[in-house]
């Protein structure tokens, strides 16, 4: 492994951890066991690791969204790549535990982010159409689908907070495993959705929690 992906890998685990505010890039020095100057002739400042870690993230999740495109819509992959996407998101989670601080502070992140919920948003629309066109969802008006995207976005931007935060909840539910969140996802949906979607889904769903 190269020092500046070592450095990289560090960070991101320092970064998740302890905090994004708490971690320094003499810190990051210290953890790996090389010279901060060391350090510095790879990533001058600590905010080009936080660059290069978001745009690590953003290449990651640009080929699990080409392949769900490229894919056609089966429930089985569908949930698939959901987990996917949601164990890519808890990987670099600092970037939204911390996203706040770090939008305000760098624009072009803000911006990504801003492109990359568009992009979220216009994949959701097209499952949903798929799912109205086959049966497997009732039909609504355009205000309400778009309502119920916006809804869904909520939550998969914020579930992560959830489960840093919350490991327990008071009901005794275990909120550390990545498919708890997608049958809360599907909890919320299942109102809209027929008795074959629901059947469709529920089954889709037993083969992931199986796998």
């Amino acid at each position: 492994m190269t020092t500046k992906q070592k450095i990289l890998d560090t960070s991101l685990q320092l970064f998740n951890n302890d905090g994004y505010a708490n971690t320094s890039s003499k810190t990051i020095s210290e953890s790996i066991g090389i010279s901060y100057g060391n350090l510095c002739y790879h990533f001058p400042k600590k905010e080009d690791i936080v660059i290069r870690l978001h745009q690590n993230f953003m290449d990651e999740l640009d080929q699990t969204l080409l392949n769900l495109k490229g894919e056609i819509f089966e429930f089985d992959f569908m949930l698939g790549s959901l987990e996917n996407m949601m164990n890519l998101t808890y990987k670099y989670r600092f970037l939204l535990l911390n996203g706040y601080d770090i939008t305000l502070k760098y624009n072009d992140i803000k911006k990504k982010t801003i492109e990359r919920s568009k992009v979220y948003s216009n994949i959701i629309l097209k499952i949903s159409l798929f799912l109205i066109e086959n049966g497997y969802m009732h039909e609504v008006n355009e205000k309400q689908l778009k309502l119920k995207i916006h809804g869904l976005l909520i939550i998969f931007n914020s579930w992560v907070i959830d489960k840093t935060v919350f490991s327990m909840l008071t009901s005794g539910i275990k909120t550390d495993h990545t498919k708890y969140y997608i049958q809360l996802l599907f909890s919320m949906i299942s109102s809209s959705l027929t008795k074959k979607g629901i059947k469709a889904f529920a089954i889709a769903y037993e083969r992931i929690i199986k796998s």
